[in-house]
């Protein structure tokens, strides 16, 4: 049970200085004489490795010549921002050498869409590694949210690449667990280039870095505090030389050795298990001494902050999460079924009164408020993603969104206008307003709003529909033009609704508030009144709509 001893940093060390695909890609780098050229490594795997930048260009990249620009009207990295983080700064040299390699990248990023991909640079050849990965996730969110499933995320492995972009480069990524998984930097002792914005509190790291000594001495981290204390140390001990660094023989060095965490290491440090895993971790890569114990203690908290995060994270299956909300879904339908007697369940919720129909409406608003808490959260976060695409909740998502806005927004109308509220719509929260938008650009890609319907459909289309009935009712005893034109406005919805088979049967119960509109409508209009709709109802056509 010795694995209990030592934090997950240790463990991902360990994993990562075993593996061969680490120096397979650093290999590939040393084989690419253009600007990029893909690879097939011993093992099988397909490599895009990036080309060192010239000694010239990274001469004026260290003595201070670029430096973070904002990211508005950079049109070449559209593809980070979120609605969360519309904006971020980004190191210009990565800017300038990514525009200059044009469309051709972005076609070859294409054909990998479907295939396991490594995407690695050394030194500044880094940024271009991981912005070409970064595009190339966002090209697979897009079509992973159109209903495919045949794509592969990319890896990331850069060497020696220095801090790309600022905090909110960096939230940008976070906020997508797939996009910030893929990220490793492996960082040696003495590269000058790593470790240049080290003392640069704008810059900020993301994704996992595995540092290392030439003794084979190696180390990962991900919290980002974490990662600048030990960038900074480093930086400390290299002297001021402007040469790329060849990772060849550190690659070699980590593969020999093999990190001991025998008991007997450890209780020289006389610590708990978590503080002594992460000095252990700073003796190997040779910075113990240049870090403070208050330091230490930071790095310690933080490590038990992010093994919580990551134990609540496995925990969480967003797919049976998705099945969970269907079982709430199952009790509001079964209440949709049995209240047909009451008028419909959208009056049976509005106008309950005795105490059975308060219980069911009781248990109803539990499952409303259990349904609406995991959407709005579900639409929350992907709205914060990029929709310039047409990025949208994957079809499995979609459906069950769409089913749950027509299904639960009715009732939540009703308790807007039991309250004594008007104009629902205007006041129509968001999370309900984007499924909506989402469900119908997903029938204007799929075609489907061209389909002619010819049976009634079994859940009313327009999750507003009784927002609409509601305020015709208001209308109606307003007495102005103006509400004379919106009743007219009323019936056109109505008849169009009809004639597309859009709305359920259910709408014409003998109870439901559509039918106490028309037979106060009608009185209000007089026998004489003549319109499509009117000779719709007093034909009572309703009655075989189906």
């Amino acid at each position: 049970m010795r694995q209990i001893m030592f934090n997950s940093e240790i463990e991902l060390g360990k994993f990562l200085g075993s593996n061969g695909i680490i120096p397979e890609a650093y290999q590939a780098i040393s084989e690419t004489t253009l600007a990029y050229e893909l690879h097939t490594t011993p093992s099988g795997n397909t490599v895009l490795a990036f080309s060192s930048c010239s000694p010239d260009y990274t001469t004026r990249f260290l003595t201070g010549e670029f430096d973070l620009v904002p990211s508005k009207n950079l049109q070449v990295v559209d593809f980070i921002p979120t609605k969360v983080n519309s904006s971020f700064s980004i190191n210009e040299a990565a800017v300038e050498l990514f525009q200059q390699l044009g469309d051709d990248l972005k076609d070859l990023e294409h054909k990998h869409i479907n295939s396991s991909l490594i995407i690695t640079g050394s030194g500044l050849g880094g940024y271009l590694a991981i912005l070409s990965t970064l595009r190339l996730h966002h090209a697979i969110d897009v079509e992973e949210s159109n209903g495919s499933k045949k794509t592969k995320r990319p890896i990331c492995i850069t060497f020696g690449s220095p801090l790309i972009g600022d905090k909110d480069f960096k939230t940008a990524i976070d906020e997508r667990p797939q996009w910030k998984s893929s990220f490793l930097n492996v960082v040696a002792r003495k590269d000058p280039i790593a470790s240049f914005f080290s003392s640069e509190t704008r810059y900020k790291p993301f994704g996992t870095f595995l540092f290392c000594v030439e003794s084979g001495g190696h180390a990962a981290f991900e919290d980002q505090d974490s990662i600048m204390l030990v960038l900074e140390a480093m930086k400390s001990s290299n002297d001021d030389n402007s040469q790329v660094y060849d990772y060849t023989n550190v690659l070699s060095s980590i593969r020999r050795k093999v990190l001991y965490r025998g008991v007997s290491e450890l209780s020289e440090f006389n610590l708990n298990p978590l503080r002594a895993g992460i000095t252990l971790q700073l003796k190997e890569v040779e910075v113990l001494s240049d870090i403070t114990n208050d330091e230490v203690e930071k790095m310690e908290k933080k490590q038990t902050d992010m093994i919580k995060r990551k134990s609540a994270m496995s925990a969480y299956d967003p797919t049976k999460k998705l099945n969970d909300m269907k079982i709430s879904l199952t009790y509001m339908e079964w209440y949709m079924k049995t209240r047909k007697s009451e008028g419909g369940y959208y009056d049976s919720y509005k106008n309950a009164t005795s105490t059975s129909d308060i219980e069911k409406q009781q248990l109803m608003k539990k499952h409303q408020r259990i349904l609406n808490q995991y959407w709005k959260k579900v639409v929350e976060e992907k709205d914060i993603m990029p929709q310039k695409e047409g990025a949208k909740l994957r079809k499995r998502w979609l459906l069950g969104g769409t089913n749950y806005r027509r299904i639960v927004e009715p009732l939540d109308i009703a308790e807007h206008y039991k309250k004594g509220n008007t104009n629902y719509i205007k006041n129509r929260p968001d999370h309900y307003k984007l499924l909506e938008k989402w469900s119908d650009e997903d029938k204007k890609d799929s075609k489907t709003s061209e389909v002619t319907r010819h049976k009634a459909a079994s859940l009313t289309e327009d999750s507003c529909f009784w927002a609409h009935v509601e305020e015709a009712l208001i209308s109606l005893n307003g007495g102005s033009t103006d509400n004379e034109e919106k009743l007219k406005e009323f019936e056109s919805y109505m008849m169009s609704a009809i004639n597309n088979y859009s709305v359920s049967p259910d709408i014409f119960l003998e109870r439901s508030s559509l039918m106490k509109w028309w037979n106060e409508y009608k009185a209000h209009k007089g026998t004489g009144y003549a319109s499509e709709f009117a000779q719709y109802m007093n034909n009572e056509s309703y009655r075989s709509y189906q």
